[in-house]
């Protein structure tokens, strides 16, 4: 329980503590005329820039999940068993979090219960899960964190939750793939390969569900405004 307990703030620590000053003071920095997150939606003849720095986020993202996998599988069969939880915890948190920050950068409002179901289902379907798969999340997280918060439990929070479910089905995937972790040494490339090319191969659906998603909106917002 208290190795539970321990990966949960972890994830906490990761998931809850994305501040959207920070993203837009990066966006400045890349030469982006913002001052608010709310500006992001109004950028599209900038979306060159909302690019570099998505893809920025998703390469700091996936040396993340990297380190965290050398690390778990650098000492063999011992550091595997210990660490193999956090390993796949922080992947999912990383992962999460930089959901996060792309749903800013494409003008998501982190207050909009529709904005951050439509974040969440692209964050799902870059994992691999169909709509079916997701609906089945949903129901869990909805389930488990209503339970939790009825007994004041750790995980009351919907989205720790989220990413709980989400660190078990990263667990089922990335297990097959990692037996070379439990050679001492080796392990430790081999985890943080395995851990890097999914992380790559996840971000590169994300970015790019997240710009089809942009223009599409980018879209009909023109359409309204053409038809006043």
């Amino acid at each position: 329980m208290s190795n539970e307990l321990t990966i949960i703030e972890k994830i906490k620590d990761i998931v809850l503590n994305v501040d959207p000053a920070s993203v837009v003071k990066d966006a400045k920095d890349m030469g982006m005329d913002v001052s608010e997150a709310a500006d992001f939606v109004r950028q599209a003849h900038n979306y060159a820039h909302i690019e570099r720095l998505s893809g920025k986020y998703a390469g700091m993202t996936a040396t993340l999940c990297a380190a965290s996998g050398f690390t778990s599988g650098v000492g063999g069969v011992t550091t595997t068993v210990v660490l193999a939880g956090a390993d796949i915890a922080n992947m999912a948190a990383q992962l999460y979090r930089l959901n996060q920050k792309l749903a800013l950068l494409n003008g998501f409002d982190p207050d909009n219960e529709l904005h951050n179901d439509r974040a969440q289902t692209i964050f799902m379907a870059a994992l691999g899960l169909d709509a079916t798969a997701q609906a089945g999340i949903r129901a869990i997280v909805t389930k488990a964190a209503t339970e939790n918060l009825a007994k004041r439990g750790p995980a009351s929070t919907p989205v720790i939750r989220l990413v709980m479910e989400i660190a078990k089905i990263l667990g089922v995937k990335l297990t097959k793939t990692q037996a070379g972790k439990l050679i001492p040494f080796v392990g430790g490339i081999v985890g943080g390969g395995v851990n890097y090319m999914f992380a790559k191969s996840m971000t590169k659906k994300m970015l790019a569900d997240y710009k089809s998603d942009y223009f599409d909106r980018w879209q009909l917002q023109a359409n309204a405004v053409g038809t006043v």
